[in-house]
Protein backbone atom coordinates (compact mmCIF):
# COMPACT_ATOMS: atom_id res chain seq x y z
CA UNK A 1 0.00 0.00 0.00
CA UNK A 2 1.64 3.52 -0.57
CA UNK A 3 0.76 6.59 1.58
CA UNK A 4 -2.74 8.05 1.73
CA UNK A 5 -1.70 11.57 2.27
CA UNK A 6 1.53 14.21 0.44
CA UNK A 7 4.34 15.04 2.87
CA UNK A 8 7.13 17.56 2.13
CA UNK A 9 10.23 16.91 0.86
CA UNK A 10 12.89 15.84 3.21
CA UNK A 11 15.59 18.36 2.47
CA UNK A 12 13.24 21.24 3.26
CA UNK A 13 15.29 21.58 6.76
CA UNK A 14 18.47 21.87 4.55
CA UNK A 15 16.88 24.93 2.62
CA UNK A 16 15.30 26.64 5.38
CA UNK A 17 18.31 26.61 7.39
CA UNK A 18 20.08 28.09 4.18
CA UNK A 19 17.85 30.68 4.38
CA UNK A 20 18.25 31.00 7.86
CA UNK A 21 22.28 31.51 7.59
CA UNK A 22 22.21 33.43 4.72
CA UNK A 23 19.76 35.81 6.62
CA UNK A 24 22.65 36.59 9.79
CA UNK A 25 25.81 35.81 8.39
CA UNK A 26 26.23 39.50 6.90
CA UNK A 27 24.50 40.71 10.68
CA UNK A 28 27.26 42.43 13.04
CA UNK A 29 25.29 41.62 16.01
CA UNK A 30 24.72 38.02 17.19
CA UNK A 31 21.61 36.49 16.33
CA UNK A 32 21.10 35.75 19.94
CA UNK A 33 21.59 39.09 20.81
CA UNK A 34 19.21 41.33 18.30
CA UNK A 35 15.50 41.83 18.26
CA UNK A 36 14.91 39.52 15.29
CA UNK A 37 15.52 36.61 17.70
CA UNK A 38 12.44 34.59 19.51
CA UNK A 39 12.39 31.18 21.41
CA UNK A 40 8.69 29.14 21.52
CA UNK A 41 7.59 26.24 23.73
CA UNK A 42 4.60 24.49 22.71
CA UNK A 43 1.93 21.66 24.07
CA UNK A 44 0.51 19.41 21.24
CA UNK A 45 -2.63 17.51 21.86
CA UNK A 46 -4.10 15.70 18.30
CA UNK A 47 -5.66 12.16 17.46
CA UNK A 48 -4.95 9.72 14.43
CA UNK A 49 -6.60 9.84 11.21
CA UNK A 50 -8.14 8.32 10.01
CA UNK A 51 -8.56 5.02 11.90
CA UNK A 52 -10.81 1.91 12.00
CA UNK A 53 -11.07 1.51 15.97
CA UNK A 54 -13.80 3.02 17.48
CA UNK A 55 -11.23 3.74 20.24
CA UNK A 56 -9.71 6.79 18.07
CA UNK A 57 -5.45 6.67 19.25
CA UNK A 58 -4.66 10.31 20.75
CA UNK A 59 -0.93 11.96 20.66
CA UNK A 60 0.81 13.91 23.39
CA UNK A 61 3.97 16.08 22.86
CA UNK A 62 5.72 19.45 22.95
CA UNK A 63 7.43 21.63 20.57
CA UNK A 64 10.39 23.89 20.81
CA UNK A 65 11.48 26.35 18.24
CA UNK A 66 14.01 29.23 17.51
CA UNK A 67 13.51 31.38 15.08
CA UNK A 68 13.65 34.76 12.99
CA UNK A 69 11.52 37.51 12.75
CA UNK A 70 11.83 39.51 9.39
CA UNK A 71 11.88 43.25 9.67
CA UNK A 72 11.31 44.15 6.01
CA UNK A 73 14.62 45.43 5.52
CA UNK A 74 14.17 43.14 2.33
CA UNK A 75 11.12 43.11 -0.35
CA UNK A 76 10.60 40.12 -0.25
CA UNK A 77 9.67 40.55 3.42
CA UNK A 78 7.46 43.18 3.18
CA UNK A 79 5.87 41.45 0.11
CA UNK A 80 4.85 38.67 2.46
CA UNK A 81 4.04 40.67 5.77
CA UNK A 82 7.02 40.23 7.51
CA UNK A 83 6.91 36.29 7.77
CA UNK A 84 9.15 34.54 10.26
CA UNK A 85 10.82 31.02 10.28
CA UNK A 86 13.34 28.77 12.16
CA UNK A 87 14.02 25.75 13.10
CA UNK A 88 11.89 23.33 15.33
CA UNK A 89 12.29 20.14 17.52
CA UNK A 90 9.11 18.41 18.17
CA UNK A 91 8.96 14.96 20.71
CA UNK A 92 5.43 12.62 20.48
CA UNK A 93 4.11 9.88 22.17
CA UNK A 94 0.84 7.91 21.68
CA UNK A 95 -1.70 5.88 23.11
CA UNK A 96 -1.67 3.52 19.84
CA UNK A 97 -0.12 0.32 21.46
CA UNK A 98 -1.88 -2.56 19.06
CA UNK A 99 -0.61 -1.76 15.28
CA UNK A 100 0.25 -4.59 12.89
CA UNK A 101 3.81 -6.27 12.34
CA UNK A 102 4.34 -8.44 9.24
CA UNK A 103 6.54 -10.82 9.09
CA UNK A 104 7.14 -14.93 8.35
CA UNK A 105 6.93 -18.05 10.23
CA UNK A 106 9.38 -20.48 11.31
CA UNK A 107 8.26 -22.53 7.97
CA UNK A 108 8.44 -18.94 5.63
CA UNK A 109 4.72 -18.36 5.16
CA UNK A 110 3.40 -14.65 6.45
CA UNK A 111 2.05 -13.66 9.50
CA UNK A 112 1.06 -11.03 11.64
CA UNK A 113 2.46 -9.47 14.99
CA UNK A 114 0.72 -6.64 17.39
CA UNK A 115 2.49 -4.28 19.00
CA UNK A 116 2.95 -0.44 19.40
CA UNK A 117 3.45 2.14 17.34
CA UNK A 118 6.40 3.80 19.43
CA UNK A 119 7.35 7.22 20.13
CA UNK A 120 8.47 10.04 17.42
CA UNK A 121 11.55 12.58 17.45
CA UNK A 122 11.31 15.70 14.27
CA UNK A 123 13.67 17.99 13.59
CA UNK A 124 13.58 20.53 10.78
CA UNK A 125 12.79 24.02 9.72
CA UNK A 126 9.19 26.00 9.71
CA UNK A 127 8.39 29.64 7.95
CA UNK A 128 5.54 31.49 9.54
CA UNK A 129 3.23 33.90 7.59
CA UNK A 130 0.18 35.87 8.67
CA UNK A 131 -3.24 36.69 6.51
CA UNK A 132 -3.94 39.40 8.82
CA UNK A 133 -1.87 41.49 10.82
CA UNK A 134 -3.13 43.49 13.80
CA UNK A 135 -1.67 45.90 16.75
CA UNK A 136 -2.27 43.44 19.27
CA UNK A 137 -3.06 40.07 17.51
CA UNK A 138 -2.64 38.51 14.06
CA UNK A 139 -4.22 35.49 11.95
CA UNK A 140 -0.79 32.79 11.37
CA UNK A 141 -0.45 30.13 9.09
CA UNK A 142 2.81 27.67 9.44
CA UNK A 143 4.43 25.14 7.70
CA UNK A 144 6.69 22.99 9.06
CA UNK A 145 8.94 20.12 7.20
CA UNK A 146 12.01 17.74 8.24
CA UNK A 147 12.90 15.00 9.35
CA UNK A 148 11.14 12.35 12.10
CA UNK A 149 12.74 9.23 14.00
CA UNK A 150 10.54 6.64 15.20
CA UNK A 151 11.88 4.41 18.14
CA UNK A 152 10.35 1.79 16.33
CA UNK A 153 9.37 0.52 12.51
CA UNK A 154 8.73 -1.95 10.20
CA UNK A 155 4.87 -1.43 11.12
CA UNK A 156 1.45 -1.27 8.62
CA UNK A 157 2.47 2.61 9.28
CA UNK A 158 5.70 3.32 9.94
CA UNK A 159 8.16 1.44 7.63
CA UNK A 160 11.86 2.99 8.27
CA UNK A 161 13.53 4.72 11.53
CA UNK A 162 13.59 8.06 9.20
CA UNK A 163 10.86 9.40 7.88
CA UNK A 164 9.51 13.25 6.47
CA UNK A 165 7.50 15.21 8.86
CA UNK A 166 4.89 17.83 7.71
CA UNK A 167 2.40 20.18 9.44
CA UNK A 168 0.29 22.78 8.43
CA UNK A 169 -0.80 25.20 11.29
CA UNK A 170 -3.68 28.04 11.75
CA UNK A 171 -4.73 30.09 13.97
CA UNK A 172 -4.64 33.21 16.50
CA UNK A 173 -1.36 34.65 17.65
CA UNK A 174 -1.83 37.08 20.80
CA UNK A 175 1.22 40.00 21.52
CA UNK A 176 1.01 39.91 25.45
CA UNK A 177 3.86 42.43 26.12
CA UNK A 178 6.63 43.47 24.08
CA UNK A 179 8.99 40.04 24.89
CA UNK A 180 5.50 37.56 25.14
CA UNK A 181 2.92 35.84 22.47
CA UNK A 182 0.60 33.30 23.38
CA UNK A 183 -0.28 31.15 19.91
CA UNK A 184 -2.91 29.02 19.86
CA UNK A 185 -2.91 26.66 16.19
CA UNK A 186 -5.14 23.88 14.57
CA UNK A 187 -2.82 21.61 13.07
CA UNK A 188 -2.75 18.64 10.39
CA UNK A 189 0.51 16.84 10.81
CA UNK A 190 2.11 13.61 9.14
CA UNK A 191 5.05 11.40 8.74
CA UNK A 192 6.04 8.92 6.29
CA UNK A 193 9.15 7.55 4.07
CA UNK A 194 8.05 8.16 0.77
CA UNK A 195 7.71 5.00 -0.15
CA UNK A 196 11.62 4.29 0.42
CA UNK A 197 10.69 1.38 2.51
CA UNK A 198 7.56 -0.27 2.87
CA UNK A 199 4.70 -1.27 4.64
CA UNK A 200 4.27 2.77 5.67
CA UNK A 201 1.04 4.13 5.26
CA UNK A 202 1.94 7.05 7.42
CA UNK A 203 0.74 8.78 9.98
CA UNK A 204 -1.79 11.91 10.14
CA UNK A 205 -2.81 13.64 13.34
CA UNK A 206 -4.86 16.40 13.83
CA UNK A 207 -4.93 18.54 17.18
CA UNK A 208 -4.23 21.56 18.87
CA UNK A 209 -1.04 23.69 20.10
CA UNK A 210 -0.99 26.00 22.25
CA UNK A 211 2.37 28.24 23.30
CA UNK A 212 4.61 30.84 24.03
CA UNK A 213 6.81 32.83 22.38
CA UNK A 214 9.83 35.01 23.91
CA UNK A 215 11.42 37.86 22.37
CA UNK A 216 14.85 38.40 24.88
CA UNK A 217 15.21 41.64 22.90
CA UNK A 218 11.66 42.83 22.32
CA UNK A 219 10.49 43.31 18.73
CA UNK A 220 11.93 44.05 15.70
CA UNK A 221 10.91 47.76 14.05
CA UNK A 222 9.55 47.45 10.42
CA UNK A 223 10.85 48.61 7.68
CA UNK A 224 7.63 50.52 6.20
CA UNK A 225 5.32 49.14 3.03
CA UNK A 226 5.37 52.78 1.62
CA UNK A 227 9.19 52.51 1.22
CA UNK A 228 9.80 52.48 -2.76
CA UNK A 229 9.77 49.26 -4.35
CA UNK A 230 12.77 48.30 -6.39
CA UNK A 231 12.05 48.09 -10.28
CA UNK A 232 10.79 44.58 -11.57
CA UNK A 233 11.03 42.92 -15.14
CA UNK A 234 9.31 40.48 -16.20
CA UNK A 235 11.58 37.77 -17.26
CA UNK A 236 11.53 33.84 -19.12
CA UNK A 237 14.35 31.33 -18.85
CA UNK A 238 15.07 28.42 -20.66
CA UNK A 239 15.72 25.74 -18.24
CA UNK A 240 16.99 21.87 -17.70
CA UNK A 241 16.53 19.78 -15.24
CA UNK A 242 17.77 16.08 -13.87
CA UNK A 243 15.83 14.47 -11.48
CA UNK A 244 16.59 11.42 -9.32
CA UNK A 245 14.40 9.11 -7.52
CA UNK A 246 13.84 5.86 -6.00
CA UNK A 247 11.09 3.39 -4.34
CA UNK A 248 10.81 0.27 -3.51
CA UNK A 249 7.67 -1.44 -5.55
CA UNK A 250 4.19 -2.49 -4.68
CA UNK A 251 4.11 -4.71 -7.16
CA UNK A 252 4.02 -8.83 -5.19
CA UNK A 253 5.36 -11.31 -6.79
CA UNK A 254 5.99 -15.09 -5.36
CA UNK A 255 9.57 -14.61 -5.62
CA UNK A 256 9.86 -16.48 -1.91
CA UNK A 257 10.12 -19.75 -0.95
CA UNK A 258 9.20 -21.72 2.22
CA UNK A 259 10.77 -24.47 3.99
CA UNK A 260 8.31 -26.76 2.16
CA UNK A 261 9.75 -25.43 -1.49
CA UNK A 262 6.29 -23.76 -1.93
CA UNK A 263 6.55 -20.35 -3.65
CA UNK A 264 4.58 -17.31 -2.11
CA UNK A 265 3.99 -13.97 -2.95
CA UNK A 266 6.76 -11.55 -1.46
CA UNK A 267 5.80 -8.93 1.81
CA UNK A 268 6.15 -5.65 1.49
CA UNK A 269 9.55 -5.16 3.00
CA UNK A 270 10.94 -7.93 0.88
CA UNK A 271 10.13 -6.16 -2.48
CA UNK A 272 12.96 -4.82 -4.26
CA UNK A 273 14.09 -0.90 -5.17
CA UNK A 274 14.19 0.93 -8.42
CA UNK A 275 15.37 4.19 -9.85
CA UNK A 276 12.93 6.56 -11.29
CA UNK A 277 14.44 8.93 -13.23
CA UNK A 278 13.36 12.26 -15.17
CA UNK A 279 15.23 14.76 -17.74
CA UNK A 280 12.81 17.96 -17.48
CA UNK A 281 13.26 21.15 -20.55
CA UNK A 282 11.38 23.96 -20.44
CA UNK A 283 10.54 27.35 -19.93
CA UNK A 284 10.23 29.77 -16.70
CA UNK A 285 8.75 32.80 -16.24
CA UNK A 286 8.51 35.22 -13.68
CA UNK A 287 5.49 37.39 -13.95
CA UNK A 288 5.79 38.92 -10.61
CA UNK A 289 7.97 39.22 -7.62
CA UNK A 290 6.49 36.96 -5.92
CA UNK A 291 5.03 34.16 -8.31
CA UNK A 292 6.32 32.53 -11.30
CA UNK A 293 5.72 29.50 -13.43
CA UNK A 294 7.21 26.88 -15.41
CA UNK A 295 6.00 24.88 -18.59
CA UNK A 296 8.08 21.47 -19.61
CA UNK A 297 8.55 18.40 -21.52
CA UNK A 298 9.35 15.34 -18.50
CA UNK A 299 11.32 12.78 -20.16
CA UNK A 300 11.02 9.69 -17.68
CA UNK A 301 12.68 6.60 -17.27
CA UNK A 302 12.01 4.01 -14.50
CA UNK A 303 13.29 0.10 -13.71
CA UNK A 304 10.30 -0.70 -12.49
CA UNK A 305 8.86 -1.52 -15.67
CA UNK A 306 11.22 -4.43 -15.72
CA UNK A 307 9.28 -6.01 -12.60
CA UNK A 308 5.73 -5.23 -14.86
CA UNK A 309 7.22 -7.38 -17.44
CA UNK A 310 8.24 -10.04 -14.96
CA UNK A 311 5.09 -10.17 -13.47
CA UNK A 312 3.72 -10.40 -17.00
CA UNK A 313 5.05 -13.46 -17.74
CA UNK A 314 4.10 -14.94 -14.22
CA UNK A 315 0.67 -14.25 -15.53
CA UNK A 316 0.72 -15.84 -18.30
CA UNK A 317 2.51 -19.29 -17.08
CA UNK A 318 -0.57 -19.26 -14.74
CA UNK A 319 -3.21 -19.17 -17.80
CA UNK A 320 -4.76 -15.35 -16.36
CA UNK A 321 -7.32 -14.11 -18.53
CA UNK A 322 -5.41 -11.51 -20.29
CA UNK A 323 -3.69 -13.63 -21.94
CA UNK A 324 -6.19 -16.40 -22.71
CA UNK A 325 -9.85 -14.43 -22.59
CA UNK A 326 -11.99 -12.74 -25.63
CA UNK A 327 -9.00 -10.26 -27.10
CA UNK A 328 -5.71 -11.33 -25.33
CA UNK A 329 -3.07 -9.33 -25.06
CA UNK A 330 0.21 -10.47 -26.29
CA UNK A 331 3.24 -11.72 -24.25
CA UNK A 332 6.22 -8.67 -24.53
CA UNK A 333 10.10 -8.95 -23.53
CA UNK A 334 11.36 -6.26 -21.70
CA UNK A 335 13.53 -3.64 -22.81
CA UNK A 336 14.97 -0.87 -22.25
CA UNK A 337 13.18 1.43 -24.32
CA UNK A 338 9.75 0.24 -22.79
CA UNK A 339 10.58 1.78 -19.59
CA UNK A 340 10.36 5.14 -21.28
CA UNK A 341 7.94 7.86 -20.79
CA UNK A 342 7.16 11.49 -22.29
CA UNK A 343 4.81 14.15 -20.34
CA UNK A 344 4.11 17.64 -20.82
CA UNK A 345 3.91 19.34 -17.22
CA UNK A 346 3.01 23.15 -15.26
CA UNK A 347 4.48 23.94 -12.17
CA UNK A 348 3.56 27.06 -10.03
CA UNK A 349 5.64 28.77 -7.41
CA UNK A 350 5.72 30.88 -4.66
CA UNK A 351 8.75 32.37 -4.32
CA UNK A 352 10.05 33.33 -0.95
CA UNK A 353 13.42 34.90 -2.13
CA UNK A 354 15.65 31.97 -2.57
CA UNK A 355 14.06 29.83 -1.99
CA UNK A 356 10.43 28.67 -3.61
CA UNK A 357 7.05 26.24 -2.71
CA UNK A 358 6.06 24.43 -5.74
CA UNK A 359 3.50 22.76 -6.96
CA UNK A 360 2.68 21.44 -10.32
CA UNK A 361 1.23 18.49 -12.48
CA UNK A 362 1.69 16.67 -15.80
CA UNK A 363 -0.52 14.49 -18.41
CA UNK A 364 1.29 11.51 -20.11
CA UNK A 365 1.44 11.43 -23.33
CA UNK A 366 3.55 8.36 -24.16
CA UNK A 367 4.91 5.45 -22.80
CA UNK A 368 7.29 2.77 -23.66
CA UNK A 369 5.46 0.21 -23.05
CA UNK A 370 4.13 0.40 -27.06
CA UNK A 371 7.20 0.26 -28.42
CA UNK A 372 7.24 -3.10 -31.13
CA UNK A 373 3.26 -3.78 -30.81
CA UNK A 374 0.41 -2.56 -32.32
CA UNK A 375 -0.67 -1.53 -28.98
CA UNK A 376 -2.60 2.34 -28.91
CA UNK A 377 -2.53 4.81 -25.44
CA UNK A 378 -6.14 5.32 -24.27
CA UNK A 379 -7.17 8.86 -22.97
CA UNK A 380 -8.35 9.59 -19.80
CA UNK A 381 -7.84 10.69 -16.43
CA UNK A 382 -8.99 7.66 -14.47
CA UNK A 383 -6.62 4.38 -14.22
CA UNK A 384 -10.04 2.28 -14.76
CA UNK A 385 -10.07 3.60 -18.17
CA UNK A 386 -6.99 1.85 -19.39
CA UNK A 387 -6.80 -1.30 -21.51
CA UNK A 388 -5.60 -4.54 -20.16
CA UNK A 389 -2.48 -3.71 -21.99
CA UNK A 390 -1.48 -1.11 -19.82
CA UNK A 391 -2.70 -2.32 -16.66
CA UNK A 392 -0.70 -5.47 -17.20
CA UNK A 393 3.23 -3.86 -18.11
CA UNK A 394 2.44 -0.06 -16.95
CA UNK A 395 4.22 0.19 -13.39
CA UNK A 396 1.45 2.01 -11.24
CA UNK A 397 3.75 5.24 -10.40
CA UNK A 398 3.38 6.18 -14.60
CA UNK A 399 -0.49 6.28 -14.77
CA UNK A 400 -2.48 8.72 -16.56
CA UNK A 401 -1.20 11.89 -14.69
CA UNK A 402 0.55 13.19 -11.81
CA UNK A 403 0.74 15.91 -9.79
CA UNK A 404 4.29 17.59 -8.02
CA UNK A 405 4.61 19.14 -4.15
CA UNK A 406 7.54 20.43 -2.87
CA UNK A 407 10.33 23.34 -3.40
CA UNK A 408 13.16 25.04 -4.83
CA UNK A 409 16.48 26.98 -3.73
CA UNK A 410 17.93 29.40 -6.01
CA UNK A 411 21.60 29.47 -6.50
CA UNK A 412 24.28 31.55 -7.36
CA UNK A 413 24.41 35.13 -8.18
CA UNK A 414 21.92 34.99 -11.03
CA UNK A 415 20.21 32.74 -9.58
CA UNK A 416 20.72 30.42 -12.64
CA UNK A 417 20.65 27.60 -11.26
CA UNK A 418 18.32 25.53 -8.42
CA UNK A 419 18.20 22.77 -6.52
CA UNK A 420 15.22 20.75 -5.15
CA UNK A 421 13.13 17.85 -3.78
CA UNK A 422 9.75 16.83 -4.76
CA UNK A 423 6.85 14.33 -4.05
CA UNK A 424 5.79 12.88 -7.14
CA UNK A 425 1.78 11.95 -6.78
CA UNK A 426 -0.86 10.88 -8.31
CA UNK A 427 -4.79 10.53 -7.42
CA UNK A 428 -3.28 12.39 -3.99
CA UNK A 429 -1.38 8.78 -3.20
CA UNK A 430 2.43 9.67 -2.84
CA UNK A 431 4.64 7.79 -5.83
CA UNK A 432 8.08 8.59 -4.69
CA UNK A 433 10.56 10.98 -3.69
CA UNK A 434 12.85 13.04 -6.21
CA UNK A 435 15.45 14.95 -5.38
CA UNK A 436 16.19 17.75 -8.60
CA UNK A 437 18.82 19.96 -9.92
CA UNK A 438 18.34 22.41 -12.74
CA UNK A 439 20.02 25.10 -14.60
CA UNK A 440 18.37 28.32 -16.33
CA UNK A 441 20.35 27.76 -20.00
CA UNK A 442 19.46 31.36 -21.63
CA UNK A 443 17.25 34.07 -19.97
CA UNK A 444 15.82 37.34 -21.40
CA UNK A 445 13.99 40.19 -19.68
CA UNK A 446 10.56 41.67 -21.02
CA UNK A 447 10.99 45.16 -23.16
CA UNK A 448 10.17 48.19 -20.67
Amino acid sequence: MRHTFINIPFLLTFAIILLFSKTTVAQETSIFKDSRTFYEADFRYGKFLPFESQNIPTLFGFDLRMGRQTDGRAQWERNFNYPSYGVFLRYETNNLDSVEYPGRDANGYAQTTYGPLGDCYSVGGFLNGQFYRGKYWSIDYDLMGGLSFWTRHGNRLIGSVVNAHLALNIGPTFMIEDNFDVIVRYQLSHSSNAAIRLPNHGTNVLGWLVGVRYHPKGRPEFVPKEQPRPKFQKSTSVFATATVGGLQTNESMRCYQTVDGTMVDDLPYERPYYMADFIQVGLHRQFHPMFSYDVALDFGWTGETQRMYEKAHQMYADGHEYFTGEDPIPLVEYSFARGLHLAPSVMFEVNFNRFAFCIGGAYYLWHGIYYGTDQKKTWGLAESSESKFEDTYLPPCYRTFYERMGFKYYLGEKRNMFAGCFMKVHSGVIDYAEFTFGVNLFSWKDRK
